[in-house]
């Protein structure tokens, strides 16, 4: 909700399949103005299916040459002529009784019966039933509440009143809704007229809306996807094989699968089938066309010829034809890529060995200039502490040799004066001795 499409955008479109209820005998059950507006949006839906997977690929076929045993289908085309038709069809009657005052469900169901009695595919009943031939099989409709249903349309006040709300979420569907009230009807399933034409009814507001849809549908790449109802009485482990195979032939499955056993469902341009297969071919087909690229492929895998086809600008396959060439094509890349492996692998482990030794190189010069810048520092520390112990050392050599040469000084100084009182006194002695004797 309030996001933007893109093209990469992807839709699932969920609606109800076909409705039919089988009227009881106190009509408790009957089908009625929503089972009509369903089955009829069924049948535009069935139609789209019908176009996408059998008109347009019984077309592709044709467009592209191809000997093709055409596979007749049912087409519903005179069953929505029926709804849609104007000025006598299912819809247009119901809104011109619905703009009647006097307008009853047994007056629009007699109108149904007067005009349309002559179609193949309607079927008037008594009272106030009708009955429609869809593709899915006959469906009764009760017009009881048929014209009432259809004015029910929800009031402009109301919406307007709505969208003064003050929540966001309520306020952002009734401008929704508004802006669709305002909008205009136009296209093939709409022709605009007077007054009347403007005032839009249930079914004409559900049949601008389901062209709308068809729209978005038509231009985008569809995907069906069809759930089958077991049994009608909700129980597990029940299955019901008539219920089954009727919803199976009513939803154009079996044509399906019948187009699929007898068709080619696989099918690829030349250009793009020799771009993925031509690396295959034994020989050099780079200076052939795209189309002989192909049929050598097709002859060197021995693809029998009723196996394919050769049209004007693809190539036609049978179911699992074109999986015998993607198991070649897969173990051939699986081989290349093991030889791409192993010798990217040598590659990167010579380049990791340059590398390394590369890396070890310079990691040994960094390291050895590292080491020698820091061995030059420890060594200039270390001469620095040589001087400084040299220095110390003759510090306290010369303090020591003073010490003891001081001490000599001393001991010489006391030496001599003794020897000096010694020889002072021997002289004194001497001349007393002398004086003595020559006295």
């Amino acid at each position: 909700v309030g996001k933007r499409l893109t093209g990469r955008s992807i839709s699932i479109l969920d609606i109800y399949g076909f409705e039919s209820f089988d009227v009881c005998f106190n009509n408790a059950f009957r089908n009625s103005f929503e089972q009509f507006c369903i089955n009829y949006a069924n049948e535009r839906l069935q139609q789209h299916f019908n176009r996408h997977l059998f008109k347009l690929e019984q077309e592709e076929y044709i467009q592209d040459g191809i000997d093709w045993a055409k596979v007749d289908f049912d087409d519903n085309q005179d069953c929505l002529h029926l709804f849609e038709k104007k000025p006598l069809g299912l819809l247009s009657l119901l809104n011109e009784e619905s703009t009647f005052p006097n307008g009853t469900d047994y007056t629009f169901a007699n109108k149904l019966k007067q005009h349309l009695n002559s179609n193949p595919c309607f079927k008037g009943e008594r009272e106030k039933a009708f009955t429609v031939s869809h593709f899915a099989g006959e469906v009764t409709y009760d017009t009881t509440g048929f014209l009432e249903k259809n004015r029910d349309l929800l009031h402009l006040d109301s919406i307007q009143l709505l969208s003064s709300c003050s929540c966001h979420l309520p306020k952002a569907f009734a401008s929704n809704m508004l802006n669709q009230s305002e909008k205009p009807v136009v296209g093939p399933l709409h022709k605009a007229g007077g007054a009347d034409s403007q005032k839009l009814s249930v079914a004409t507001k559900f049949k601008g809306q389901l062209f709308q849809l068809m729209q978005r549908l038509e231009s985008t790449t569809p995907h069906f996807i069809r759930c089958i109802k077991p049994n009608n009485f909700q129980s597990p482990g029940s299955y019901e094989q008539g219920l089954v195979l009727q919803q199976l032939r009513c939803c154009g499955v079996l044509e399906v699968v019948r187009i699929s056993r007898s068709g080619y469902p696989t099918r690829m341009p030349h250009q793009k089938f020799a771009k993925r297969y031509g690396f295959l071919l034994l020989e050099n087909a780079a200076s052939q066309d795209s189309l002989s690229v192909s049929v050598a492929i097709l002859h060197q895998f021995n693809i029998l010829p009723e196996m394919y086809q050769v049209g004007y600008t693809k190539l036609f396959f049978r179911t699992g034809q074109i999986g015998i060439l993607e198991d070649t094509r897969n173990r051939t890349l699986h081989g290349i890529l093991r030889v791409q492996s192993c010798f990217r692998g040598h590659q990167a482990r010579r380049h990791f060995k340059e590398l390394h030794r590369g890396i070890a190189t310079l990691q040994s010069f960094v390291r050895g200039d590292k080491t020698r810048k820091e061995y030059a520092v420890l060594l200039q520390r270390h001469r620095a502490a040589v001087i400084i112990q040299k220095q110390i050392k003759g510090m306290n050599a010369k303090k020591t040799f003073k010490n003891i040469r001081d001490a000599s000084i001393v001991i010489q100084s006391g030496m001599h004066l003794g020897f000096i009182l010694h020889l002072s006194l021997s002289i004194k002695c001497k001349a007393i001795y002398c004086f003595f004797e020559f006295s």
